[in-house]
């Protein structure tokens, strides 16, 4: 069957591997599938197409390990699909700016092993979003593997406490000077030292609000959620974000013969 598709694709990690995505049928039905489990006559209702054109979608993705299938419990005469992959990125507009943003970043550190190691989360930044690729899903997935590798350490008395600790390290890293612009709701500016592009310090932002989602569900035993954020300043080097308690769904890596 021919898919309907575009230049855009998406990459998911699979339990086999990663898989590029670019059908828009199929891109639909996973961004469906990121809030709730879905019956065939939901997805194909939510994405407007033939049940039978869905279900042949459905068993392709789930013969990818991008999807999975299961019965209802209360009617086994009805299976839902779960999303059991994980985002890991999508194609853009490559961005000249970036490329060079990147190599002047580097021209400048390259010789000094500190300054080159507090840089490179920046540098990587920028070439993913010079070479068109934005990572934004990994990136919140490894700022928030950032945060649970501090297990626990920055947690303090009071929420006050907790987030001064997390500014403490994060000026120590070479990441930022990070200011509280409010407590209610939870939001964070942080001031780079370093020229970024607007691509690349979104995919910073998502990589602050990951780390700080985990330093604060360490310390307060609660999800959080970044709910908005903006990039603003000249050089594209002051970013906000805004970070509330939320419930959130994480999909699993599983073996699908695992699963009962």
């Amino acid at each position: 069957m021919a898919e309907e598709s575009s230049k855009h694709f998406e990459l998911y990690i699979t339990p086999s591997g990663t898989v590029q995505v670019s059908s828009d049928v199929k891109l639909k039905i996973l961004h469906e599938l990121q809030d709730n489990d879905l019956s065939l006559t939901e997805i194909a209702k939510k994405v407007s197409k033939a049940q039978s054109t869905i279900s042949v979608h459905l068993d392709n993705m789930v013969e990818d390990g991008l999807i999975s299938v299961h019965d209802d419990l209360q009617d086994n005469r009805k299976k839902y699909y779960s999303l059991v992959s994980l985002p890991f990125g999508r194609s853009v507009e490559s961005s000249d700016e970036s490329r060079e943003v990147a190599f002047n970043l580097l021209s400048k550190v390259a010789q000094d092993p500190d300054k080159m190691s507090k840089s490179m989360a920046r540098f990587m930044m920028l070439g993913f979003d010079g070479l068109g690729l934005n990572v934004d899903p990994m990136a919140s997935i490894l700022g928030f593997i950032h945060g649970a590798a501090m297990s626990g350490s920055l947690s303090g008395e009071t929420l006050e406490e907790t987030i001064d600790n997390a500014r403490t390290y994060f000026r120590q890293m070479g990441l930022g000077e990070v200011s509280v612009y409010s407590v209610s709701p939870l939001t964070l500016i942080v001031k780079d030292n370093i020229p970024l592009t607007e691509g690349s310090a979104n995919m910073m932002i998502r990589y602050f609000s990951g780390f700080f989602s985990r330093i604060l569900e360490d310390a307060t035993g609660k999800s959080y959620d970044m709910v908005s954020s903006e990039v603003f300043g000249t050089d594209y080097n002051y970013v906000r974000f805004v970070l509330e308690p939320k419930s959130r769904k994480i999909p699993m890596l599983i073996d699908h013969d695992e699963k009962e």
